[in-house]
């Protein structure tokens, strides 16, 4: 096989694999879309953030955004306070619920993966330890 060839299958295994992964975590998702998930996440990892901002960071149209947001603030899971720079703006920032959701949900996906590798063989579990700084800057290139 070339390396064309085998670089092809390498990819296509990863891609399924993630897929395969990704999806069965999404099973803990707080009775939130993908969509409400992901901006939460990043109004608790960036925020406070404009509206302009959280749709950049979620590759989403503003008005997507401003849906998405408005059902979050809706929930009590972010607030809405204006900008000190430009009272014209607004920041959403996470509330007490909203980050003591994203906490809840991101430990029981890792309580969830801790599992899954504890039922592979030690082999097994180094291989992903050794491959896990590549797959980290993967997840960090910008295409």
């Amino acid at each position: 096989m070339s390396v064309v060839n085998a670089d092809l299958a390498t990819a296509q295994r990863l891609r399924l694999a993630l897929v395969r992964i990704t999806r069965s975590l999404r099973r803990f998702d707080g009775n939130l879309t993908q969509s409400q998930l992901a901006a939460l996440a990043t109004i608790a990892d960036r925020g406070p953030l404009r509206l302009s901002e959280v749709a950049h960071y979620e590759h989403v149209a503003a008005s997507v955004a401003t849906r998405v947001v408005a059902s979050l603030e809706e929930l009590g899971l972010v607030s809405r306070t204006s900008d000190p720079a430009d009272k014209r703006a607004s920041l959403m920032s996470i509330t007490r619920k909203g980050r003591d959701m994203v906490a809840d949900l991101r430990n029981e996906r890792t309580r969830t993966l801790e599992e899954r590798l504890g039922q592979l063989t030690l082999d097994e579990r180094r291989a992903i330890e050794r491959a896990l700084d590549a797959l980290e800057k993967l997840g960090r290139s910008e295409s």
